[in-house]
């Protein structure tokens, strides 16, 4: 059996794919599983041991070039199983002229009624379970059947090699030390910015967690903002807040992370080092829940946004905890702005909701560390 699972999209929409892979291999354990996926995407492959390969789409390419690299692929590697989950519908296309046997996934748009044949027609926008869930519920007409209880098994783990890890962190240091920032190994991840329309908590609100946390714990930790270009905006008015000298304390404690520059595989090496994750509904969110560090996740309470659906996927208390304002939301879609007598409601969430979440997710992590010693 060898399977191809299309998913040419997002950082995080691939991430809570993955499970798919261990679902199939669990079942039929001489099956080879390969992705299809966008560029920036890639390289969280080569952490998670259940994907045999991956071929990599480039949408900067015209539509007709990605269209014969996609169909040569289809011809060369003899698939005989399809999943459409997410993204281009160009593999869903060359499945179809290939005659691949299966042809699953999801049915949404008309170019999976037309291309698949064993496609599983899903209301996602009802929000009756996890994203995860829903994409291992696509498996069934292939005699895979899933419960939510058994969700645990099949949860995104990135496995890293302790000499990356390690060597990663070493030039990290010298990258923080270069930039005149005091480095410290308890490092606290901020990832205030995201793309697309989900609400988020204002940058402001992030940069006066720092000052509530340093305030909280002082000189303890490298408190690093991470971003890529794409999240300027968020990281301009986390500066503008910090840039009062009343908070020259932390001039050289926050140091600015372009995960863009080195690259997604550099970015999660790094994170791996990390004693804590802040951040709203972002794929880094996900990458950080995978690599199992503690993490405060921060989300919109409209439902198609919902942290039921795209919240972290494993919700150890122990070491993840989400944050969503206390507000009975009606709307299924998007925002409805002034209309909603609940507007700005992400303004709700107070800097001290997140700090006491902060704060329980150390002292569960100091708990465990005491028991530890005593035993």
């Amino acid at each position: 059996m060898k399977v191809l699972i299309n998913r040419t999209d997002a950082i995080g929409d691939t991430i809570l794919t993955l499970p798919m892979a261990r679902m199939i291999k669990e079942k039929f354990p001489d099956a080879q599983v390969f992705f299809m996926v966008s560029k920036k995407t890639a390289d969280i492959f080569r952490y998670y041991p259940d994907v045999d390969g991956i071929m990599v789409m480039d949408v900067n390419e015209t539509w007709i070039k990605r269209f014969f690299k996609t169909l040569k692929l289809f011809i060369k590697n003899k698939f005989d199983t399809y999943l459409f989950v997410g993204g281009s519908h160009i593999p869903s296309y060359s499945a179809w002229i290939c005659r691949v046997r299966y042809r699953g996934g999801l049915r949404s748009k008309w170019q999976t009624f037309f291309f698949l044949n064993k496609s599983v027609r899903q209301k996602r926008s009802i929000v009756e379970m996890h994203e995860t869930d829903y994409n291992l519920n696509l498996l069934k007409p292939l005699g895979i059947n899933f419960h939510y209880k058994n969700g645990y098994k099949y949860k995104p783990v990135f496995t890293m090699d302790k000499n990356d890890s390690k060597n990663a962190i070493e030039l990290f240091e010298a990258e923080v030390k270069d930039s005149s920032v005091i480095f410290r190994r308890e490092i606290i991840f901020i990832h205030p910015g995201m793309t697309g329309h989900t609400l988020n908590w204002s940058a402001t609100n992030y940069a006066r967690l720092v000052v509530c946390i340093e305030r909280q714990w002082p000189e303890k930790y490298l408190f690093v903002l991470s971003h890529t270009q794409a999240d300027m905006k968020y990281v301009r008015k986390f500066r503008n807040f910090l840039d009062d000298e009343k908070f020259d304390f932390l001039k050289n404690r926050i140091y600015y992370f372009d995960g863009g520059v080195k690259g997604l595989s550099n970015y999660v090496t790094v994170l791996d080092n990390a004693s804590l994750f802040i951040g709203p509904s972002t794929g880094n969110t996900h990458m950080a829940n995978a690599l199992g560090v503690p993490l405060v996740a921060i989300y919109s309470p409209i439902k198609v946004q919902s942290a039921m659906r795209w919240g972290p996927y494993h919700r150890d208390s122990c070491k993840c905890r989400v944050v969503v304002p206390d507000v009975v939301c009606g709307e299924q879609y998007e925002c409805a702005g002034e209309r909603c007598i609940y507007y700005k409601c992400m303004a709700k969430i107070e800097v001290d909701d997140v700090f006491q979440e902060v704060r329980k997710i150390f002292d569960e992590k100091s708990n465990v560390k005491t028991e530890g010693e005593e035993k």
